[in-house]
């Protein structure tokens, strides 16, 4: 008992003494952790602070501070006149940042009821974590309206550029469009992009931890696009387009094609095609092309003007050397062709005249194939023109090597090659030039934001036919019109109050099921220059696959628009009437009221630009002015059409004020509206 009673104390001694060891040994790696950890902080607060500073500088800048993309306004396209075809306008864009979005679906309901939006994939986007979305871009005031008056949090409004077309499908094809982010994808809008575009500008902003961005005061750099002057003018566009609008009607055609050329520059006054489309509804124009350049076609007899002007050229025929046409009829190889006329002789301007199949055979025959072939691309055909718009095709002409019997003849007459529309109507164009061919443009000039000319179109012309043989093919052009037994093949149309001259076409099309020519596949055309005695302007009208019900040849179906469009624009441009001959005055009747209704409109149609004769008539008639205050350029200008009165549009945005005041009677036939942007 005692020796336990001894060697209890001991026992405790050395329990407090293990006890007190392993408090140290705690104490001790609890040191050097605390030791190993301080070193680690101190080493990443030296990365931090020394060794990576920069890195992390960037960073904390990259989360603070953000640059803001500022995009350059699109710049204007106008046309000749300068008179806008293409702006950009200021309008409501609607965007949502998830994070501060307090109810989800009580803000989806609310925006797609405003909006016409789905539900759905609003709740989906409303319900993400992201901080940005786009809920509806470039809305229509009453939508932005709507939106602003449900005051809803998360959602919030800004301004973008959008692109607007006041002409609306006038020109379509040609001016084409630009998508949501200003991008040029068809027409001028693309092929003048890197232009129009201009330069986008940064911006630099501060962004707090909630993610709201406060702008920082600078020069942003933006550069705004440059403006395009385009050759096209509006009135006669319109001119051109109504005209086509009524073949379409009348003849129902797969398409239809009309060029008006400035002889002596090359400038192309108006490229109509049909279908058509209106570049304020990009998806209208699906489809739709600018035929003028992307289709070619046989076109038949239009092509035996330059038949006859390669073999005058050559010499290898006389003006007024006359062909055996043998009743109309002619066999080469294994085929005969034959005359829509059972002429006996014709001079050379009469294959013209009568439009005569036999006689351009044999012109070609003398001519030969190599003659033929390079008179042809002497006139510039089966090569792209290289006008300033996208997708022109140059069309197929092959070697005259591959030229057998029966293809030197048909090409005689039109046949076996491909050209477009521009080819024929340039080369044309040349033949009223005495010759001188200019490539057609599309593109007058070009100004910077600041107004400095940047481009200026100069015609530059080239030889391709002597001058007598110009002139002499051009009398030939002029016959075509003759009335008579023995009259041109355009003897039914009358283009009031000008001589002109010009040629019918007729082709067959290839059936492409079956390689062969289709029986019931025309085109039809209509091609000339006009007047005849100062030639002014060319102009081509082309009728692909009309309905055969309903006519198919050229005379038919192209040269009644031809007629209209060359008598309207001539007007339009001021060019002086030709005076009637003595046997014309001999036959015209006395003039009635309805004669004399139609003179009076042509008169005014002279003084006021770009408005046609039934519009003003309505307009003179007693019209009270409507109101555009607070409607949109193209809203005012359907208003202004419906009442037969002529816009003058200062500005874009919306309409501020007009003069004369709504609901005042129209004395006149124009008034005038100043638009303002962020206007409501």
């Amino acid at each position: 008992m005692r020796r336990r009673a001894e060697t209890e104390p001991a026992r405790r001694r050395v329990q407090v003494a293990t006890r007190s060891r392993w408090v140290r040994v705690r104490i001790h790696i609890a040191a050097v952790v605390l030791g190993v950890l301080l070193c680690a902080i101190g080493y990443q607060a030296y990365a931090i602070q020394i060794a990576n500073a920069e890195h992390y500088r960037a960073l904390a800048r990259r989360q603070h501070l953000r640059t803001l993309e500022i995009p350059a306004p699109r710049g204007v396209v106008y046309d000749t006149r300068g008179r806008e075809l293409a702006v950009t306008v200021n309008t409501d864009s609607i965007f949502a940042s998830p994070r501060q979005v307090r109810d989800v679906s009580g803000t989806a309901e609310a925006l797609a009821g405003a909006l016409g939006l789905d539900v759905r994939e609003l709740e989906a986007d409303l319900g993400s974590r992201r901080r940005f979305v786009w809920i509806a871009r470039r809305v229509t005031p009453d939508q932005a309206d709507a939106v602003k008056a449900l005051k809803l949090a998360g959602i919030e409004l800004t301004v973008e550029p959008r692109r607007f077309y006041p002409s609306r499908s006038a020109g379509g094809p040609v001016i084409g469009f630009a998508n949501i982010d200003g991008h040029g994808l068809e027409g001028v809008e693309r092929s003048m992009n890197d232009l129009l575009e201009g330069k986008k500008g940064e911006l630099a902003a501060l962004r707090d931890a909630r993610g709201r961005v406060t702008l920082e005061d600078g020069d942003d750099g933006v550069v705004p696009g440059a403006s395009v002057f385009l050759t096209l003018d509006r009135s006669i566009q319109y001119i051109t387009e109504r005209a086509l609008a009524q073949v379409i009607e009348a003849h129902h055609p797969h398409a239809a094609v009309a060029v008006v050329l400035e002889i002596g520059t090359g400038r192309v006054l108006a490229m109509a095609s049909s279908p058509t489309y209106d570049p304020n509804l990009p998806g209208s124009a699906r489809g739709a092309r600018n035929r003028a350049i992307t289709d070619v076609f046989e076109v038949g007899s239009v092509m035996k003007a330059f038949t006859v002007a390669g073999a005058l050229d050559a010499g290898v025929i006389r003006p007024d050397q006359t062909f055996d046409i043998h009743n109309g009829s002619i066999r080469v190889g294994h085929h005969t062709i034959r005359d829509s006329h059972r002429d006996k002789a014709l001079t050379v301007g009469g294959i013209i005249k009568r439009s005569s199949n036999v006689g351009a055979i044999k012109i070609a025959q003398k001519l030969g194939a190599p003659g033929l072939h390079d008179a042809l691309q002497r006139f510039h055909f089966a090569q792209k023109t290289d006008i300033e718009l996208p997708g022109e095709r140059a069309g197929v002409l092959r070697p005259a090597k591959r030229w057998t019997a029966i293809g030197l003849a048909t090409a005689g007459f039109g046949m076996g090659f491909s050209v477009t529309p521009l080819q024929v109507v340039s080369a044309y164009a040349a033949i009223g030039n005495g010759g001188i061919y200019h490539r057609p443009r599309i593109i007058r000039e070009v100004r910077g934001a600041d107004g400095q000319l940047l481009y200026q179109h100069h015609a530059e012309g080239e030889r391709i036919m002597a001058a007598r043989t110009a002139g002499e093919v051009l009398q030939m052009l002029g016959t075509v019109f003759e009335k008579g037994r023995h009259g041109g093949t355009a003897h039914a149309i009358d283009v009031p109050g000008y001589r002109c001259g010009g040629k019918t076409g007729t082709a067959q099309k290839l059936d492409p099921t079956t390689g062969r020519y289709g029986e019931h596949l025309y085109v039809g055309s209509f091609v000339g220059v006009a007047p005849l005695a100062d030639p002014r302007i060319a102009v081509l009208v082309l009728v692909d696959q009309p309905d055969p019900e309903n006519g198919y040849y050229g005379a038919e179906v192209a040269a009644p628009a031809w007629a209209t469009i060359v008598s309207e624009s001539l007007r339009y441009l001021g060019v002086p009437e030709d005076a009637p001959s003595p046997d014309e005055k001999a036959a015209e009747p006395a003039p009635d009221k309805a004669a004399a209704a139609d003179d009076d409109a042509a008169e005014i149609d002279e003084q006021v630009d770009g408005v046609t004769a039934d519009l003003l008539t309505s307009a003179i008639d007693g019209v009270s002015v409507p109101d555009f205050r607070g409607l949109g350029v193209a809203q005012a200008m359907e208003r202004a059409a419906r009442s037969g009165l002529q816009l003058e549009v200062v500005g874009t945005g919306r309409a501020v004020t007009q003069s004369p005041d709504p609901g005042v009677p129209a004395k006149g036939a124009k008034c005038r509206v100043v638009f303002a942007p962020g206007y409501r």
